[in-house]
């Protein structure tokens, strides 16, 4: 039985502490999935010029953030790595004309680890990444998707992690309910997944309502798009979680199949 693919919205760093609807959803979330091979993490917190897979046997955990509370600096997530499935993770890319270069001592970002420490406390489950592009070229993201569909039956779980609605840069206060127009992106983004509309998604800088303002640098965007791509052709997305964080930050999380 085939996978599905995730797409996940991690949050702050403070998700995997925090006493939250996304916290508590995610420790629920990974249940089905222990049997998993292995996990392929795509976070919008590693960038490169092309895409590049970790393969690391002992991936550190990586405390990509500054400002926040002592105890999330203590935390490791002591997951091991798989070089196997990087070459094979790369050999697929090449399969499909996509360049891709292997890191052996890249890490885990917090967009892999805060939400699989919630997900896979016991770290049991071997753990890989995959970066997203700095051109944030939507269709390229589709595309590098699309060559990994093979995946989702050889017992590996895709994850994409970003966040639905994640306007950092455009809004600085918080506010007790959502803003109007984070609620009109987050239910257009809500609506195209469920229907699977990929090209709706990747245009979504022209279809969707305030995209200036959900996304003002789309790296939280592309991770959805690599797992709508990995579901393969004609997948759809299921609602899985839906809340709100600070009134602009969306933890909206779907499944592909």
């Amino acid at each position: 039985m085939k996978l599905p693919t995730l797409f996940i919205s991690h949050g702050s760093p403070e998700t995997v502490i925090a006493d939250t609807p996304a916290h508590d959803f995610l420790q629920t979330l990974g249940k089905p999935y222990q049997a998993a091979r292995a996990i392929l993490v795509i976070s919008a917190h590693w960038e490169s010029a092309c895409p590049v897979v970790s393969a690391s046997q002992h991936p550190e955990t990586i405390h990509d953030f500054s400002g926040f509370p002592d105890e999330l600096y203590q935390i490791k997530y002591p997951a091991q790595g798989s070089p196997k499935l990087a070459a094979e993770i790369a050999g697929m890319l090449e399969s499909a004309r996509l360049q891709c270069e292997i890191d052996s001592r890249r890490g885990l970002d917090h967009g892999a680890w805060v939400p699989l420490r919630l997900m896979f406390p016991d770290a049991n489950t071997p753990v890989v990444q995959l970066s997203i592009q700095k051109g944030l070229d939507p269709a390229a993201h589709l595309a590098l998707g699309d060559a990994l569909t093979d995946l989702r039956k050889e017992g590996v779980l895709v994850i994409g992690s970003g966040g639905a609605v994640h306007p950092l840069g455009y809004v600085t206060f918080p506010s007790p309910t959502p803003f109007p127009w984070a609620v009109a992106f987050d239910d257009w983004l809500t609506d195209a997944v469920q229907r699977g509309d990929r090209q709706a998604l990747v245009d979504y800088q022209a279809k969707a309502p305030f995209p200036e303002r959900a996304h003002p640098r789309p790296d939280h965007y592309m991770p959805l798009l690599v797992a709508l791509g990995a579901a393969g052709p004609g997948a759809k997305g299921k609602v899985l979680h839906q809340s709100w964080e600070y009134g602009f930050l969306s933890m909206g999380m779907y499944a592909f199949e």
